[in-house]
């Protein structure tokens, strides 16, 4: 409900701004005899425009701030373990394989993520401008493998979700996966393999947009505002 008034509120601000700013237009356009006082009200609306704009700023920051809240299905019929790997930043979703074993999928730019370009470059096109997207993954025996693979900053989430809505979803992504396999590479740091993804990487289409859309097909919508990787479970 916070994050609802939060947007309302920001949309009403920028309304208001919107509104300023043609009002301003318009004074600036008509012949008024007195300077003066027109000068006056320029000042004012100025203001008026710097203090909206800050305000939309701290809305934009506690939004940004806020975390996503996870919210797994209730009662899930046949229920299985997922997992969201959160680093703080970015964030992969592992899903079941087999009896104990587990599949890592990881979204993101194809130079920084796949590449390891991580150069000031790469990282500041990765966010300023649409770049070639990237799927990858990793399969693990079991969860002590995975675990074993995380670092003490990372988090780790784990909650149920229906067995036939991970078959389904990990079809899908492997399906994904495949359409590229021409263009597979093997990334020795992180253990992963990686396709060129169909969809560019961008700011507002980065690893955390993917994992919501993923969230979504188990079941599972994500409220808040995303954009860096701060997932709690509900």
């Amino acid at each position: 409900m916070r994050y609802s008034i939060m947007l309302q509120l920001a949309t009403g601000i920028t309304t208001i701004l919107v509104a300023t700013a043609a009002l301003f237009a318009w004074i600036q356009s008509r012949s008024i005899p007195e300077e003066g006082a027109l000068e006056t009200i320029v000042n004012i609306l100025q203001r008026i425009s710097i203090f909206i704009l800050a305000i939309l700023a701290l809305i934009s920051l506690i939004l940004i701030a806020s975390p996503a809240v996870i919210i797994p299905p209730v009662n899930p019929l046949v229920p299985v373990t997922v997992y969201v790997v959160d680093s703080g930043l970015h964030s992969r979703l592992v899903l079941p394989d087999g009896d104990d074993g587990l599949i890592q999928y990881a979204y993101g730019d194809w130079r920084y993520f796949a590449l390891n370009q991580q150069d000031l470059g790469s990282g500041f096109a990765a966010l300023m401008i649409p770049t070639q997207g990237t799927l990858g993954r990793r399969k693990y025996e079991n969860i002590a493998q995975l675990q074993q693979t995380i670092d003490a900053n990372i988090t780790i989430l784990d909650f149920a979700v229906d067995k036939a809505k991970t078959t389904q979803l990990k079809k899908m992504l492997d399906q994904r996966f495949q359409q590229n396999i021409t263009t597979q590479i093997f990334n020795p740091l992180n253990q992963m393999n990686f396709v060129q993804a169909d969809l560019d990487y961008t700011l507002y289409h980065n690893s955390n947009h993917e994992l919501v859309a993923w969230l979504k097909t188990l079941d599972c919508p994500v409220e808040g505002f995303v954009l860096l990787a701060d997932f709690q479970l509900k």
